[in-house]
């Protein structure tokens, strides 16, 4: 499978993946933008307030409604970031015209611009009743995350390590700047996206292209127009010569501690060097046979879970581990031990067998997964990258063992946070 990329206007890409595989077709569109501490609060919010209802559909109900008349469409919207980039994604999930009896494409085109390009509003702004309501639920939601300590370390540890970098910006949003935000000022951001953000619309599955090419121009090649867009360039995250590493630690009344480390690596996510960086990282502590694993957790027992996972956009890896806080010490040195072990290529053939193995898998459950084979694509799209899924694994396959250990070397350790668990009477 490969993508077909089309401008449909100046600043709007459309993309087609075609496949028979599925029953069902997915129909996206993503607004790509810079990622900011002003506007990142509201870019979270405002998910939540556009499924609240439409134009036509002023209920979630009625939405949802008008979505179970299609075949039993579903319809949402979510962002996220990818790199120094925060993306806004609306999408709806819907039955190919090939496995019923009529053809829905139209409808659900329609469905997802009226959804995107026709929010409810009430004298020029967002409900107020909404917004308040969906205010509240993104508090209940970013408050909710410290209860989830694994998350909230590596929340932490990202934003200590790239502090006054964009890619340290919390994309759930921030409580604080909840306050600042009404149905007028959120609803002027949205008309911003909507005018000047950088617009990809994806559909994939099976359908007749010609026709969906006309029902996309006719639904919102008029509403989107022309524009012009700055690219978002993400800075990689590079190795410092004689860099101080940043140790945070705090106490929190947990049972369980967290170790969560970042580390620099540099490598141009398009290039071959970040195949070996990806099977490093397997090797390492991305898989249920890793150095870590094997060693820090089941020989040591010194963490209950470790595991390590590389941003390709960012190019930096971080380490998350649960333990205790009297094997801090312990569990830190044998980290760094079978990083050094690595660099100097103290793995076997068989563990990168292993490796290649184990990402053949992996991409075989996106290859099973509509929305998961969308994503694959996007995010290389979003690179400026056209790989195919089978392109990744030749990639992946030609990596030698001097690669892993070339890719190893460049790694660099950048921070290190730790949430130390104390009892009631210590806090």
């Amino acid at each position: 499978m490969k993508t077909e990329k089309y401008e449909i206007s100046k600043g709007v890409t459309l993309r087609f993946l075609e496949t028979e595989k599925f029953k069902t077709n997915v129909m996206s569109v993503y607004f790509r933008m810079p990622l900011c501490r002003e506007n990142v609060t509201k870019a979270a919010l405002l998910p939540r307030v556009l499924k609240r209802g439409t134009l036509k559909f002023p209920t979630m109900s009625e939405l949802s409604g008008r979505a179970e008349e299609l075949y039993g469409a579903s319809i949402g919207a979510d962002t996220g970031k990818r790199g120094d980039m925060l993306l806004l994604r609306a999408s709806v999930q819907f039955v190919s015209d090939s496995f019923i009896s009529e053809k829905i494409f139209g409808d659900v085109c329609d469905l997802l611009k009226e959804f995107v390009l026709c929010p409810y509003t009430v004298d020029g702004a967002f409900d107020k009743a909404f917004v308040e309501q969906e205010k509240e639920n993104t508090k209940n939601y970013i408050l909710g995350l410290i209860n989830d300590k694994k998350e909230y370390a590596a929340v932490r540890c990202n934003e200590i390590m790239f502090e006054g970098d964009p890619y340290g910006i919390n994309s759930y949003g921030y409580v604080e700047d909840l306050e600042h935000i009404d149905e007028k000022n959120l609803y002027e951001y949205y008309l911003d996206i909507i005018r000047n953000a950088g617009v990809d619309i994806f559909v994939s599955g099976s359908f007749d292209k010609g026709a969906v090419m006309a029902e996309i121009e006719n639904s919102f090649k008029t509403f989107l127009g022309d524009r012009e867009v700055e690219a978002v360039c993400t800075v990689l995250a590079e190795p410092e010569e004689g860099i101080e590493v940043k140790n945070v630690t705090e106490e929190m009344q947990v049972s369980q501690s967290k170790l969560a480390m970042g580390f620099n690596c540099g490598i141009n996510p398009v290039s071959k060097e970040y195949y070996a960086l990806a099977l490093f990282s397997c090797i390492y502590g991305g898989s249920p046979f890793s150095k870590l694993f094997n060693n820090v957790r089941e020989k040591l027992s010194l963490a209950y879970y470790v595991f390590s996972a590389i941003d390709r956009n960012k190019s930096c890896m971080k380490i998350n581990a649960g333990i205790e806080a009297s094997k801090y010490s312990e569990a830190f040195e044998e980290i760094m031990l079978q990083l050094d072990l690595m660099k100097k290529g103290e793995f076997s053939d068989e563990e990168i067998n292993s490796a290649k193995k184990y990402f053949k898998t992996q991409i075989g459950s996106v290859k099973d997964n509509l929305v998961a084979t969308e994503d694959f694509y996007m995010s290389r799209g979003l690179l400026g990258y056209e790989e195919s899924i089978d392109d990744f694994l030749g990639n992946i396959n030609a990596v030698t063992r001097e690669d892993i250990v070339s890719a190893a070397n460049t790694l660099q350790l950048d921070t290190v946070y730790f949430l130390k668990g104390v009892l009631e009477n210590e806090v």
